[in-house]
């Protein structure tokens, strides 16, 4: 059936079992379907390189009138016959991967083969959690600047934080937040960095470029001296079984399955305490301590030898204190852990409630484990050593890690200043 598409010769066409089609007399390849079921489709049929092409230009009276479908036809002509195939092209865009797509390539081809165990659960948590739900449906192609910059005020006012029950009694906590936000646009930079290498967009289309992340104000924690004291004494108490947690009518203790309340000195694990200990006296990280091997430990030259952290391989240099922390470690026949755990041939895998428990006898607050690692390189700092030391002693890969401590060096400055102070008090104060 062949005449000029307008909206009345459209509307006419009768339905038939199969398709039909009305083909325009003025515009070559132009036309309309009518489908059994009476939805009518404008399109467009050519030929390129041998091959009949077809392309949807869109629905009557839904998306376009007969004179709108006309005026598309015409363009999609003149790209034809400029070289392009709008079938093709068409083709490609619907066969594009979604967020959520690139999102398993990159959990499957990038980050199982290069990641630590501890970055791959971190992306595949921002993957479910926030991303997915955010923009998971969206074409990797049709991404753009503000849609990340919509993603990151999202996840920072908590629009994906959630606290919902699991099973055999759990929780699952997700918090949002600005730290977050900019941990989520990292990783979204990364996968649309490997979108372009992919060949799912243009190259140095990276949508993530550009976009501005929220401040992160990092607070570094260190222990005083007077603290470090404390500390040592829950630490003892804790091992001999002498600690005691002040209670408060505000935070009273917990009471233990049964109905009754844990009162009186207590001890905690004696492994528990010396992974503390030896934390304290290496400023390692808390995984590299707890997944010590007696293997990994070199006693003639006081070293341990870290096969996997997390900037690679690491030599540890122990201090005496450090060799005498070890050595008081019983080992557990059948166990290659220095730090057992509950379970035969495991590692202790956390120490976080023991931790609070420490903290809150020795009365120190808003200390993380992590903290005593920049409390071991702060008192390398104040003791006159360099940071290109104090950062082969952390096992810092790149200097600007370490110059965080720089302005704890301040001890030889600090004397200097005294002198000058002393000699002009004398000078000021001396008789006329």
């Amino acid at each position: 059936m062949r005449d000029r598409i307008t909206k009345r010769v459209v509307e006419g066409v009768q339905p038939g079992l199969r398709d039909v089609f009305l083909w325009d007399s003025d515009i070559p390849g132009f036309g309309c379907k009518v489908t059994p079921k009476g939805k009518r489709i404008y399109v467009l049929q050519y030929s390129r390189n041998g091959k009949d092409h077809r392309v949807t230009i869109g629905r009557h009276g839904i998306e376009l009138t007969a004179e709108m479908a006309r005026n598309e036809a015409y363009r999609l002509r003149g790209s034809i016959a400029s070289g392009e195939n709008p079938a093709l092209e068409r083709k490609r865009e619907q066969s594009q991967p979604t967020i959520t797509e690139l999102g398993e390539r990159y959990i499957r081809d990038y980050a199982c083969p290069h990641k630590k165990p501890s970055g791959l659960a971190q992306d595949r948590r921002n993957l479910d959690n926030h991303i997915k739900p955010l923009m998971g449906s969206l074409k990797v192609s049709e991404v753009e600047r503000q849609d990340i910059s919509r993603v990151m005020r999202e996840v920072a006012v908590g629009k994906t934080a959630r606290d919902e029950k699991t099973k055999h009694q759990g929780r699952r906590i997700v918090r949002g937040g600005e730290i977050v936000a900019n941990r989520v646009q990292a990783l979204l930079s990364k996968m649309f960095e490997l979108a372009e290498e992919w060949q799912y967009r243009p190259i140095n289309s990276n949508p993530c470029r550009g976009v501005k992340r929220f401040s992160e104000n990092k607070i570094e924690r260190y222990l005083s001296s007077m603290e470090f004291s404390r500390l040592g004494h829950a630490l003892a108490a804790a091992e001999d079984g002498r600690m005691v947690l002040e209670t408060t009518p505000q935070s009273p203790t917990p009471r233990k399955r049964g109905g009754q309340r844990k009162t009186g000195p207590r001890f905690e694990n004696r492994y528990t305490v010396a992974a503390i200990r030896l934390l304290i006296f290496t400023g390692c990280r808390l995984g590299e301590i707890l997944k010590l091997k007696w293997s990994q430990i070199d006693f003639e030259r006081r070293m341990l030898i870290i096969p996997d952290s997390k900037t690679g391989a690491k030599t540890v240099y122990l201090s005496e204190d450090a060799v005498n922390v070890i050595k008081s470690i019983s080992p557990v026949e059948g166990n290659s852990h220095v730090f057992p755990g509950k379970n035969p041939g495991e590692h202790i895998q956390t120490i976080r409630k023991p931790w609070e428990n420490i903290c809150k006898a020795a009365g120190v607050d808003n200390l993380r484990l992590h903290d005593l690692r920049h409390s071991f390189a702060s008192v390398g700092a104040a003791s006159g050593l360099s940071l290109p030391m104090i950062g082969a002693l952390l096992g810092h890969s790149q200097p600007n890690t370490t110059a965080r401590y720089a302005h704890l060096a301040a001890s030889p400055l600090h004397q200097a200043a005294d002198t000058i102070g002393n000699q002009i008090s004398k000078s000021m104060n001396q008789n006329q």
